[in-house]
């Protein structure tokens, strides 16, 4: 179920940018292209396996995730011994062959009809060229006149069984079933040797010349398999057992409600969900590639036969790798839109080039642009609807869906270097409003010491600077707070390098400051230090600092100029070279945090959780190392949403990238000149 289409944008041709030098600049296309900034994998109903990730390490069981992607299941308890039929769809030469095996056995029957045929077992030897008795390597069912024929292989030729008990199990039969004494048949299709735990069939529907390959095993096995294939195993325990639950419910919705036809309950390939088997082989019996692993074996156990239950049935638990922030409405009640701020997997982007996409629809003409309607939820205004492929001969409509498997998308979530989103009110951010105007400002020293306000004049736009200090070249690390002292007002904090006292410089209101005090000593050994505004409680002020050995600790404020206890917050920090305010990136109602890796230019979002911790954090999209200021915590678009500012180190241009209120970027634009050399106190 897809919601109305709540707008309508253009897409222009060009790019938003010239090129800056940056090659990795985000948003950045020749000229002609467009380029999709999107999120997510996948349809995104029901469970996101990277928000199963998200929240199980943030401390939540698996029951806990699967209420939050199925909301009114109930978990109930099956049976993992009771059998599930796959179809092994990579099968389709029209014929099923397995390893010989010895002991091994046929038998036929045809579960349309209820008939059941003796169970044979199949002869150690057969006659070869010549009459000469031969042992096969290989066994095959295949089809001659609509009736099920097996025949054995060896030394590069097949040659009838030659067993009158076979004949007979087969006749007049629509399955013909292999199994062997130890369990596990090995099925051949080219030149992969596939061990599967249970039985292999052949199958020929009624009327039909067609023979499809399946396995029945128990539904515990199948799981090994699929748990195997659809996560890693090495994610946290809970999210793999939630994997667990859900591809067992999955299966079993498939094999008790969904409507199938008589020779299969699901089918091993992403149109259901991915099952490989036990392992692979050489034709010479050596194992190349296992499909289970003991942690996800272990999930299956710890949460053997448990299932999600609807109405008293097995519930349709869709799951998808990632929603993008926000799940899609699915077709049972359970399967709901919502946010989920859990949902890490990193912003994904698409270059479309003008000459492909005039091949791709040539009846347009030249190409001009493209316009899209979307469902109003989460990211970007929510997910493509429709698409129009618009050009100088007409247009071409296709959905969200189509563009989507056109180009290969991820998913339909996402937008372009042009889009812009629909206006909200602009956010008050009184931590960078120095003068009390309700704009956000920026505060810069310049390399002679002078501090200087660069009023905010709204879309990334300011007025000429001001000069309001004198000698703050001595300052060592420096932000803005708001309300730390009750003055409510914001607040600048700074680092003294020489005596490590640290100073607050309250505002007046006016553009200028109120008197200075030290409110702390000891600070000379620290690296970082960030003023948050609602971090570990609403509108609550605090310091986010890292220690010498990359400790952050978090230093809440008392509302007095002073600190209430300091909590140790996360370890291992001295990896990044940028740690910011980030106000609510992410739209989720709590504010965030950024850093930058030093070693590979990498820009994260740190979701906090509200009460002074971390959610799992977001990548954004392109390379960051060619900035040395990234700040936030504004609004200066004053379109609604927070953003991010960035100093260009080789050409000191201020660049502004609008945020999309769900944890993304919109494309860049220049926002000031001549920054080279100045201090931006973030």
């Amino acid at each position: 179920m897809t919601a109305r289409p709540r707008r309508l944008a253009a897409v222009a041709l060009a790019a938003a940018l010239v090129a800056t030098g940056l090659g990795a600049l985000p948003g950045v296309a020749a000229a002609g292209d467009v380029v999709l900034t999107g999120r997510g994998y996948g349809h995104g109903i029901g469970m996101s396996q990277y928000g199963a990730k998200g929240r199980a390490e943030a401390g939540q069981s698996y029951a806990t995730i699967l209420a939050a992607y199925y909301p009114g299941t109930t978990l109930a308890t099956g049976s993992d011994a009771a059998s599930i039929t796959v179809w092994l769809q990579e099968d389709t030469d029209n014929e099923v062959r397995v390893v010989a095996e010895p002991g091994m056995t046929i038998q036929g029957t045809d579960p349309a009809t209820s008939v059941v045929n003796p169970v044979v077992t199949l002869p150690a030897t057969i006659a070869g060229a010549g009459g000469v008795q031969v042992t096969p390597t290989v066994w095959r069912l295949r089809l001659v006149s609509r009736n099920l024929v097996l025949e054995g292989y060896h030394n590069g030729a097949w040659y009838p069984h030659g067993s009158e008990a076979v004949d007979a199990t087969l006749w007049a039969v629509n399955r013909g079933t292999f199994a062997a004494p130890d369990g596990t048949v090995r099925l051949i299709t080219g030149s992969t040797y596939r061990e599967h735990k249970g039985v292999i069939q052949a199958n020929r529907p009624a009327g039909t010349d067609t023979l499809y390959a399946t396995v029945t095993l128990p539904m515990g096995e199948y799981l090994k398999s699929v748990v195997k294939a659809e996560m890693p195993a090495s994610w946290h325990a809970q999210a793999v057992r939630a994997q667990a639950v859900a591809a067992r419910t999955y299966a079993m919705y498939e094999r008790d409600v969904a409507s199938r036809p008589w020779w299969y309950d699901t089918c091993n390939s992403t149109s259901c969900q991915v099952y490989r088997g036990v392992a692979d082989y050489t034709g010479a019996g050596a194992r190349t590639t296992e499909h289970q692993h003991r942690d996800s074996d272990a999930a299956v156990a710890a949460t053997a036969g448990k299932y999600l239950a609807y109405g008293g049935k097995p519930a349709f638990t869709q799951f998808s790798a990632s929603n993008g922030g926000y799940t899609v409405a699915g077709s049972q009640p359970y399967l709901v839109a919502a946010p989920d701020p859990y949902d890490a997997y990193p912003t994904w982007t698409v270059t479309l080039t003008k000459a492909a996409i005039e091949a791709k629809y040539p009846t347009i003409g030249t190409f001009t642009g493209l316009a899209v309607t979307r469902d109003g939820k989460g990211s970007y205004g929510g997910r493509v609807v429709t698409v129009t492929v618009q050009g100088t001969k007409g247009s071409t409509s296709v959905s969200g869906a189509t563009f989507r498997s056109q180009w290969g998308l991820k998913s339909t979530l996402w937008t372009s270097s042009s889009v812009t989103l629909p206006p909200k009110p602009p956010i008050a951010t009184p931590q960078r409003d120095w003068n009390a105007d309700g704009l956000a400002d920026l505060i810069g020293r310049a390399p002679d010491g002078k501090l200087y306000l660069y009023s905010g004049r709204g879309s990334g736009t300011w007025a000429s600077r001001v000069q309001i200090g004198n000698g703050w070249h001595v300052m060592g690390l420096m932000t803005q707070v708001h309300n730390f002292s009750g003055t409510r007002l914001p607040e600048i904090i700074t680092t003294d390098p020489r005596t490590g006292t640290l100073r607050l410089y309250p505002g007046n209101g006016k553009g200028g400051f109120g008197t200075p005090r030290n409110i702390g000593n000891g600070w000379q050994g620290f690296t970082a230090l960030v003023g948050v505004q609602g971090w570990h409680g609403a509108g609550l002020p605090g310091l986010i600092a890292r220690d010498p050995k990359g400790n952050l600790r978090l230093y809440p404020g008392n509302g007095k100029g002073g600190f209430a206890a300091m909590r140790v917050i996360g370890n291992g920090w001295n990896v990044m070279d940028v740690i910011a305010f980030g106000g609510d990136l992410t739209g989720d109602g709590r504010v965030d945090l950024i850093a930058r890796e030093t070693s590979s230019g990498t820009l994260w979002i740190y979701p906090g959780n509200g009460t002074g911790g971390f959610l799992a954090r977001r990548q954004l999209p392109g390379d960051w190392s060619g900035y040395d200021v990234i700040l936030g915590g504004a609004d200066w678009s004053r379109d609604g949403r927070y953003d991010l500012i960035a100093r260009e180190a080789a050409t000191g241009k201020l660049w502004l990238f609008p945020g999309d209120g769900a944890g993304s970027l919109l494309a860049p634009r220049q926002v000031g000149n001549g920054w080279t050399g100045f201090t931006i106190i973030g």
